[in-house]
């Protein structure tokens, strides 16, 4: 399994924005220097905001995986990164903190419709990123746990489990310009155990390619071509699953012997 990575475009989008990032920069030292508060802060604010846009797409697409994986709780665990959920949450808290922003410069002016208009359109876009946001966060840091008996993904705002007998196939595909994603597709038979940590119309909006599993490539902490081939590992080998409750899974991850 490996990524195609990013578009052409989506590349030199990236190197355009962190352009923007340090001019942005530039000028709100030269702004601080000539005394105008008010533009170093904005300057600064259009600094920090290009350059979380960099760098979650560096972490989407260029990050270096590190080793994560852990034996506990009867299985062996991939865990989520945590950069994932900084880059997603900050890059969504700062589109939010622009829109009120914008949507408050035009209340405060006083020069109606636009001062009625665009303050609800502006309030109404945050809402959707503050949403997207709890999706995220609710629930904890996210993992996939492969059992003896099964496999049990906490995703963001949903727990789904899924026993080996029930998976059909195990195969990958790629998302938005190369993002890996992992898809355990069930026997028609099976049932879609799936408990939601959020009311169903919030949290079904991470799960539409239900009944099949899906683990996005961006949030796990290890490298997804790993978690993939361990899942058709052990897949297609059922007289090994006994040791993921053992550790010695572990040792056969770190190994390669996949």
């Amino acid at each position: 399994m490996s990524t195609s990575g990013p578009a052409t475009t989506v590349t030199v989008s990236l190197w355009f924005l962190g352009l923007l990032g340090i001019v942005s920069a530039g000028l709100a030292i030269g702004a601080a220097v000539d005394g105008d508060p008010a533009a170093a802060l904005g300057f600064g604010a259009a600094a920090v905001f290009f350059g979380h846009l960099v760098g979650f797409g560096v972490h989407l697409w260029w990050r270096r995986y590190r080793w994560e994986p852990s034996a506990a709780d009867g299985g062996v665990t991939f865990h989520y990164s945590g950069w994932a959920y900084y880059w997603v949450v900050s890059v969504a808290g700062l589109m939010i903190l622009a829109l009120l922003t914008v949507g408050a410069a035009f209340l405060l002016a006083g020069d109606p419709p636009a001062s009625v208009l665009v303050p609800l359109v502006t309030a109404g876009l945050a809402a959707l990123f503050g949403l997207a946001v709890l999706r995220q966060v609710y629930g904890g840091r996210g993992w996939l746990r492969l059992t003896p008996a099964g496999l049990e993904h906490h995703g963001p705002g949903y727990l789904h489990r899924l026993s080996w007998d029930a998976v059909a196939e195990v195969s990958t595909t790629t998302v938005e310009n190369g993002s890996p994603l992992i898809v355990l597709r069930p026997t028609a038979a099976a049932p879609v155990e799936i408990t939601y940590a959020l009311p169903r119309p919030i949290g079904r909006h991470h799960v539409r390619l239900l009944p099949s599993m899906t683990v996005r490539g961006m949030w796990l902490a290890d490298d997804p071509s790993i978690v993939y081939r361990t899942l058709r590992h052990y897949h297609t080998h059922p007289t090994h699953r006994p040791e993921l409750t053992a550790g010695t899974a572990l040792d056969r991850i770190r190994e390669r012997r996949l």
